[in-house]
Parts: C-alpha cells; sequence; structure tokens
C-alpha cells in the first residue's frame, strides 16, 4: 500500500512539473512584463504616444532647420557685416603700419589681412619701382593669450631704369613665408598705468620663395618685441623692438649669398578721432651687423584706419625714407576681416 501511495505522489510531482514548464514556455521572458504593463495601460494614456505623435508630423527633410553647425557659421558670417558692438571688440590688426598689434586674435577667431605696396627707390644712377601684392596674414586665436599666425609678402614686381629715359628692366619674384605665433605677455592695468601692454611674435621665414631671387632658400628666425600705453581714451603710444636674421641671393652675377642680421625699433601713436576711425604716424629704424651696408635706414609714415564694421577694416598709408638711402616714398592700402 505504502509503495502505491509513493508511486501515486511521484507520478503527482512529474505531472506539476510539465504543467509548471508548459506554462512557462508560451509566456513572457525578462523583457516582457514590460509588455504585459502596456497592455494593461493600454485604455489610458501612453507616454510613448505623444512622441510618436510628434515624429510622424516631424517636418520632411528638406523642411529641416540648419544644423546648429550650420547656424554658427552662418551667424558668424552675418556678424562680420552686422553694424553691432563685437563682445570681442573691434578689430585689432598688425598692418599698416611696421609695428605689429601688441594684441592677439581672441580665442575661436579667425582674422584675414592683405593689401598693396607701392614703392619707389631712386637714386643718384637709377630709379626702381616695386609692387607688393598681397601682403596676406592669417591669424588665428589658438587660447586666450595665443595666436597662430602666418603673413606672405607674395609676389613683388620691380621695374628698373638704369639711366634717364632708358629703357626698364622687369624683374622680381616670389617671398618667403612667415610662420610663427604671437604671445599676449601682459595686459593693461588700469591701476599700473606705468606696465604697457606688451605681446611677443617668436616666428620663422620659411624658404617657400623657391628659387626666385626675393627668397633666402634658408630658414630664418625672427623675435619681435611689441608694447603700449594708452596714454588718454584716445591717444595711444606704442613700440616694437625685433631682431631677424637675413640671407639675401640677389647680389649680381657670380656673388655669393650674404647672411646678416637685422635690428629694428619703432615707436608709433594712434589717435582714435571717432569709433570707426583712427590716424597714426610712425617712425622706425633698421640697423644691421655683417652686411655689405651696415648704415641704419630711418623711415617715417602715416595714415588712417577705418572700420567698416567692427570686424572689418580699410587702410591706407604713406612714408618715406630719411636717410640717403632708403626708399624714397612708398605708399598703400589694405583690407582685414574677422570671422
Amino acid at each position: 500500500m505504502a509503495r502505491v501511495i509513493v508511486a501515486r505522489f511521484a507520478w503527482l510531482l512529474v505531472l506539476a512539473a510539465g504543467v509548471s514548464a508548459g506554462a512557462q514556455e508560451p509566456g513572457p521572458r525578462v523583457a516582457e512584463p514590460s509588455q504585459g504593463t502596456e497592455e494593461a495601460e493600454e485604455p489610458g494614456p501612453r507616454v510613448a504616444e505623444p512622441s510618436q505623435g510628434t515624429e510622424e508630423a516631424a517636418p520632411s527633410q528638406s523642411e529641416k532647420k540648419p544644423s546648429p553647425t550650420e547656424r554658427s557659421v552662418l551667424d558668424r558670417l552675418c556678424a562680420t557685416l552686422s553694424q553691432e558692438e563685437d563682445p570681442d571688440g573691434p578689430i585689432n590688426t598688425d598692418r599698416p603700419t611696421f609695428t605689429p598689434s601688441y594684441a592677439v586674435v581672441p580665442r575661436g577667431r579667425v582674422q584675414f589681412e592683405s593689401g598693396f605696396t607701392f614703392n619707389n627707390e631712386p637714386t643718384s644712377v637709377s630709379r626702381t619701382t616695386l609692387y607688393d601684392l598681397p601682403e596676406l596674414a592669417m591669424r588665428i586665436g589658438l587660447f586666450n593669450r595665443v595666436e597662430l599666425r602666418t603673413f606672405w609678402l607674395g609676389q613683388t614686381w620691380t621695374q628698373t631704369q638704369s639711366r634717364p629715359g632708358g629703357p626698364w628692366r622687369l624683374g622680381g619674384g616670389l617671398s618667403d613665408m612667415e610662420v610663427g605665433f604671437k604671445w599676449q605677455l601682459l595686459k593693461a592695468d588700469k591701476e599700473k598705468k606705468w606696465i604697457p601692454t606688451t605681446g611677443l611674435i617668436t616666428s620663422i621665414y620659411a624658404p617657400t620663395g623657391g628659387t626666385s631671387v626675393l627668397g633666402s632658400h634658408t630658414v630664418e628666425p625672427y623675435v619681435n618685441l611689441i608694447y603700449a600705453w594708452s596714454l588718454t581714451d584716445k591717444l595711444t603710444l606704442s613700440g616694437s623692438t625685433g631682431y631677424l636674421g637675413m640671407r639675401v641671393t640677389d647680389l649680381g652675377p657670380g656673388r655669393p649669398a650674404e647672411s646678416f642680421q637685422r635690428y629694428h625699433q619703432s615707436l608709433v601713436a594712434f589717435f582714435s578721432v571717432n569709433k570707426r576711425t583712427t590716424l597714426f604716424y610712425e617712425w622706425y629704424v633698421l640697423t644691421f651687423t655683417n652686411a655689405v651696408d651696415n648704415r641704419p635706414t630711418h623711415y617715417m609714415d602715416g595714415g588712417i584706419l577705418y572700420l567698416l564694421t567692427p570686424n572689418m577694416q580699410l587702410d591706407l598709408r604713406a612714408g618715406f625714407g630719411l636717410s640717403g638711402h632708403p626708399n624714397d616714398f612708398f605708399t598703400g592700402a589694405g583690407y582685414s576681416v574677422r570671422f
């Protein structure tokens, strides 16, 4: 009797296990309870349904608005043409003065500067005219106090007349490119006005001129320290002290290239007539060591800067040499824009 009871009990366990297994096979796994919950909530509103409706009502691909990146580019282009004040202040250019700007381009901004210069160099036996174009500079604000900068004088065209009334001989060539950085060392201190706003340019002239007679065919180091004082709200005095290692190859047939050092000193005064117009007057001197002619050459120039917008500027300048053998007269104009 006991064996019969035990056997029946065992069959009951087997049947119970089979029923349990049969109930789990078609039933939900791990993810299914959420579906069951959705089914239970079906008569009421669903949280996901509004988004589904929104997706169905979404505009077509052609009707979508520009992406944030596209709007950012468009905003920058519009800001260049806008007359509204720029959060970074008005554009501050290195041109047209010999003395570069003491300030760096604001972080995340890109600035282009370009222009044209005409030089007239008469001597007692000849006359030479030179045309430089495009004088292209690109300046990129990398950090709050550091900018990446390049400058390329471009193509120089020359015309030389050996004697009055004689034929003109054409020449010229491509120049080398400057590549480097500008560092904002010190900013203006309202309490200590005697401390100048100071910047430093460290760069090289790379031999990108190829076989041009105006190219150095080697790397030339360049260092320039710029400083400025705001004397009044309208008057600023700035200056620079610098060094350039130079190599000249255009010395005539059969003459080897010449390497020497050039040092410079400059002073320039800026006077703001109004928010758009600034006048400047400048003096600078070039001195040489180990050159064929080590005599210093002095120059003076002046001009006008005019803001078309806070991010666009026109410039005009003219100057002359003070010594016996520098350029007798030079003039030029330029355009600068910041994005």
